[in-house]
C-alpha cells in the first residue's frame, strides 16, 4: 500500500513538474552546450605508428619466438617514449633554431690530358669541390616543455600486435601533429643505442586534423539536458515532500481521528467590508422580492 502511494505521488509530482523539466532541460542543454564552447579549449589530435622488430632467423620457431619476445618488449618501449631521454630531446628540437643542409656538398670535377714532355696521361682539376652550405632554420615552438610533453602524450598497442601508436593531445592540431612526428624521428635514432635494436619502421607519419576530439559538445549538452531534467524533477519532489497542506479528507478523518463538521468553500478576499454588506443587502432583498408572491412571512436573511 506503501509502494502505490509512493508512485503516485511521484506520479503527481512528474505531472506538476513537467513544464519545469522541459525548460530547465532546454536550458541546461544550452547552457552545457555553449559553456563548454566558449569556455574548454578544444583539443586535436594527432598520431603516429611504429614498428619495432628485430633481426630473425630463417628458423620458423625462432622467428616465432622473437614475435612473442617483441610483443611483450613493447611495454618496454612505451616506457622509453614517455621518459625524459626521449621528451627532453622532441622538447629541445621543437624550441631551437635547426640547422639544415641549404647546398649540398659538391665532388671535384676532374679531367685528364697527354703531356708530350712525359709521355703520360695526366689529371687535373676541371672543377673544385664544394663543401655543403648550411643554414639555421627558425624555432617551430617556443614555449614548449619537457613536462608539456608528459602532460600530451600517451602511447597505445594493440593486443598481439608488434604496432605501437604514439598518440599526442593538444590545442593546436598542427603542433599536435609536429610533436608526433619528431618523437617518432627522436626515438627510431636513439632506439638503437637504448637497447641495441636498429629495424624501427614508421608505418604511418601523424597529420594534423582540424576536428577537435574534446570537448564532445553533443555529449556535453545531452549531460545538461539530463542534469536541468533531474533538477526540476527532484525540486517538485522536494516541494511535495515539505507541502503540509491537507489535500484529503480522509486524511482528517482516518489519519487524525477527528469529526468532519463541514467543508467551507473558498471565499475570495474582502477589500472593503462596507462594501461586502451592502452587496449581501442587496442580494436579501432581490432575494425577498423573488418570494413574496408566495405569500410567506418576510424574514430577515444573510449568507454565511
Amino acid at each position: 500500500m506503501n509502494e502505490q502511494i509512493d508512485l503516485s505521488q511521484l506520479w503527481n509530482v512528474f505531472k506538476r513538474s513537467f513544464i519545469a523539466m522541459i525548460l530547465l532541460g532546454v536550458l541546461g542543454m544550452a547552457v552545457a552546450y555553449f559553456g563548454a564552447k566558449a569556455f574548454i579549449a578544444p583539443k586535436y589530435a594527432a598520431s603516429t605508428s611504429m614498428l619495432v622488430n628485430r633481426k630473425q632467423d630463417n628458423n620458423a620457431n625462432m622467428q616465432l619466438n622473437a614475435q612473442q619476445a617483441d610483443i611483450q618488449i613493447i611495454n618496454t618501449y612505451k616506457d622509453i617514449i614517455t621518459r625524459p631521454v626521449i621528451l627532453r630531446t622532441v622538447a629541445d628540437d621543437l624550441t631551437s633554431p635547426q640547422r639544415y643542409v641549404s647546398k649540398k656538398a659538391k665532388k671535384a670535377v676532374y679531367g685528364t690530358r697527354y703531356n708530350a714532355i712525359t709521355g703520360l696521361q695526366e689529371r687535373y682539376v676541371v672543377k673544385e669541390a664544394q663543401s655543403a652550405q648550411y643554414k639555421l632554420k627558425p624555432a617551430k615552438y617556443s614555449n614548449l616543455t619537457e613536462d608539456d610533453l608528459v602532460k600530451k602524450v600517451s602511447v597505445s598497442n594493440a593486443q598481439n600486435s608488434q604496432v605501437f601508436t604514439v598518440n599526442v593531445r593538444d590545442t593546436d592540431p598542427i603542433r599536435a601533429r609536429d610533436i608526433a612526428n619528431e618523437i617518432s624521428k627522436v626515438f627510431k635514432d636513439k632506439i638503437a643505442s637504448i637497447m641495441s635494436v636498429s629495424n624501427v619502421s614508421v608505418v604511418s607519419k601523424a597529420s594534423s586534423d582540424s576536428i577537435p576530439v574534446s570537448p564532445r559538445l553533443n555529449l556535453m549538452a545531452l549531460m545538461g539536458l539530463i542534469l536541468g531534467i533531474l533538477i526540476a524533477f527532484i525540486g517538485g519532489l522536494v516541494r511535495e515532500r515539505t507541502d503540509q497542506t491537507i489535500k484529503d479528507i480522509d486524511f482528517i478523518t482516518n489519519e487524525l481521528g477527528l469529526v468532519n463538521l463541514g467543508i467551507v468553500n473558498y471565499v475570495q478576499k474582502i477589500n472593503d467590508m462596507n462594501d461586502a454588506i451592502e452587496d449581501s443587502k442587496g442580494e436579501l432583498d432581490s432575494g425577498a422580492s423573488e418570494i413574496e408572491p408566495l405569500d410567506y412571512p418576510q424574514r430577515s436573511r444573510r449568507r454565511i
